[in-house]
């Protein structure tokens, strides 16, 4: 049975009981009103009718009584007027259903006989008949038949109008007790049918409450609601088991859900630990190799000044070359402290050589380094794509940490070329200065020798003017090179700084996902399943 059926069938009933009592009280109004209306019109009009018919039969006996005393026989007319009269309201009292005609017929002979009678001894007494005394005893008898049918009559009518009445009360107390009885059975009928709706309708509904209250309280899905009926609060019972049965899975799935992105955070975190150790030892050996460059810049700029120093020496040996022999002996002297400067320039040029083979280490370093960036860099980018939706900020990281990788390679191979055009400069003017320095030692043996070869001499030293000149020329564009070195390292080493800075706010960004794990998962625990 449906709901509303249910839901109606107490209001139905109650109409039914309505009707029925309804109906009850017609069928009583009725049958009370057929029996005043048959005491009304029948057994009032009879005793009525006999009490007039017995005033009639007095009236008639005195009419005959008082024309013998007068010796009047129009009385005696009068008599029969009242007779007729009689007779009349007999016949009216045939109309009366309750009257038994038998009874009136004999009433109508009687009532004849005895006006017969008596207006033949009353007419024979105006006369002096002698003999209509001897009637009198007769006729005496016959009005006392009639009084008494009367009598009779009016008893009868009145004993079954009492009757009549008493059956009617009796019927009325009848169907008093059987209103009362319908009453009781429909208090009854409508009580119990109240407690089958209560115990089909708002138990249903009280357990429903109840469990939706320790789920919203409690988290409690273990629940089940069994309901048997199949209206619509068993329907909405088992949808609300449904309900239940789909809440259960999404605590078990968020937890799995949260075991897989703990792993994932776990392994971003311990890469995002070795990129950060990474970037710190590249961090390192970025400012070792700034530290570095700086170093042969500061050699650069030092064996330039050693070369200008050269080149200005060369000049001097030149002109007191040209100045003549006379001052031989103090070319001689200047030729050999040119000659001690150049073999001082030599451990500069090969310090040199060797902070240029450094940097080259380092850069090598460096581009192991950032090869191994690049390696991480391309391992978070797939981690993050397993991650999901979730995973895409880290992905932009890892996407920006690959860039600079291959921004730190390209730099690297950049600077690389730059130490290897700058080690094969240190190389030229290696052997360059080497060249001059034996060209210079021939020249001062030379020199010192014979004073003779003064012109082999202003040779050796225009050779060796040109060859300061290349040798500054070497420097120059050396010091250059080292100089915008210096700037590349450094602009890596603020971008490896950078790039740590940005590993660390991943790590920040991996710490808040892990306080949020930490939120979820207690939301899910506060479930039970």
């Amino acid at each position: 049975m449906r709901f509303k059926h249910k839901v109606l069938l107490l209001p139905v009933l109650a109409a039914v009981f309505l009707v029925a009592i309804i109906g009850f009280s017609e069928l009583l109004g009725r049958s009370t009103r057929e029996h005043l209306q048959r005491i009304e019109k029948g057994y009032v009009p009879a005793v009525l009718l006999s009490r007039d018919l017995d005033d009639l039969l007095q009236q008639l006996q005195r009419t005959l009584q008082d024309a013998v005393a007068a010796e009047d026989t129009e009385q005696l007319d009068e008599a029969d007027a009242l007779v007729e009269r009689f007779l009349a309201r007999v016949a009216e009292g045939r109309a009366n259903t309750v009257i038994e005609a038998a009874r009136l017929d004999a009433l109508e002979a009687q009532v004849r006989d005895y006006a017969r009678i008596a207006r033949e001894t009353s007419a024979r007494m105006i006369q002096k008949d002698p003999d209509a005394a001897s009637r009198l005893p007769e006729m005496s008898a016959r009005y006392t038949r009639v009084k008494e049918a009367l009598q009779r009559g009016t008893e009868d009518d009145q004993r079954k109008m009492g009757e009549s009445f008493v059956f009617m009360m009796e019927e009325h107390g009848n169907s008093q007790k059987r209103m009362v009885l319908l009453g009781a059975l429909l208090i009854a009928v409508l009580a119990s049918l109240s407690v089958w709706l209560v115990a089909q309708v708002a138990r249903p509904l009280g357990r429903l409450t109840e469990v939706a209250s320790r789920i919203a309280t409690d988290g409690d899905l273990t629940q089940e609601i069994s309901i048997p009926s199949r209206d619509e609060v068993g329907m909405l019972a088992q949808s609300f088991n449904q309900l239940v049965l789909r809440l259960r899975t999404i605590p078990l799935t968020l937890q799995e859900s949260l075991k897989e992105l703990a792993g994932s955070v776990e392994r971003l975190t311990h890469i995002s630990r070795e990129q950060s150790q990474h970037l710190t030892r590249q961090a390192a050996s970025l400012e070792e190799a700034t530290l570095a460059m700086r170093d042969i810049e500061s050699s650069s700029r030092s064996a330039s000044s050693q070369a200008g120093t050269v080149l200005e020496v060369a000049s001097r040996a030149e002109s007191l070359s040209v100045a003549g022999q006379a001052r031989l002996k103090e070319s001689g002297v200047a030729l050999e402290h040119l000659r001690a400067q150049v073999g001082g320039l030599m451990p500069t040029i090969g310090q040199l050589t060797e902070s240029s083979a450094k940097a080259a280490a380092i850069i090598q370093t460096v581009k192991d380094l950032a090869d191994q960036s690049n390696v991480l860099a391309i391992n978070a980018a797939i981690e993050a794509a397993r991650s999901g939706d979730q995973g895409r900020g880290f992905s932009v990281v890892a996407r920006e940490m690959r860039s600079l990788a291959q921004q730190s390679m390209r730099s690297t191979q950049s600077i690389g070329a730059l130490l290897s055009e700058m080690a094969a400069t240190v190389r030229a003017v290696t052997t360059s200065v080497e060249t001059s320095h034996r060209e210079m030692a021939a020249g001062i043996s030379e020199a010192l020798a014979s004073g003779q070869s003064l012109q082999g001499m202003a040779e050796a030293v225009q050779h060796s003017s040109q060859a300061a000149q290349d040798i500054v020329t070497s420097v120059t564009r050396q010091n250059a090179g080292i100089t915008q070195m210096t700037a590349v390292v450094t602009d890596f080493s603020k971008m490896m700084k950078d790039s740590v800075q940005t590993n660390q706010d991943v790590e920040s960004a991996i710490d808040r996902l892990n306080v949020a794990f930490a939120r979820i998962q207690g939301l899910v625990g506060g479930f039970r399943v």
